[in-house]
């Protein structure tokens, strides 16, 4: 059930996607800094779509690599952390006279 309702939401999604393209297909002039582009909306607005997923992409790609360096550099410390506390357990307990 919960498939064919995936499926459902991905053919509505297609179909509305299709017709907005499909009356939006007027070309729209984009200045940038050395050229103009004349291309038409629908095409722009998916480009700046992939465009802005691509940098969302990579931001989060490179958090995760900061997440991750940290994770190694945490484990490190921990394994020298139990090192030293089993090293530690190893000594004889003096009594004091």
């Amino acid at each position: 059930m919960r498939k064919l309702l995936l499926i459902a939401l991905f053919v509505m999604m297609f179909l509305m996607s299709a017709a907005f393209a499909a009356f939006n297909m007027e070309q729209v002039s984009v200045e940038l800094y050395f050229t103009d582009v004349n291309l038409p909306l629908a095409v722009l607005l998916v480009l700046t779509l992939l465009i802005g997923m691509l940098a969302g992409a990579l931001v989060m790609w490179a958090r995760s690599l900061k997440i991750r360096f940290d994770n190694q550099r945490l484990k490190h410390k921990l394994s020298l952390s139990e090192q030293e506390l089993n090293s530690l357990r190893i000594l004889p307990i003096k009594e004091p006279r």
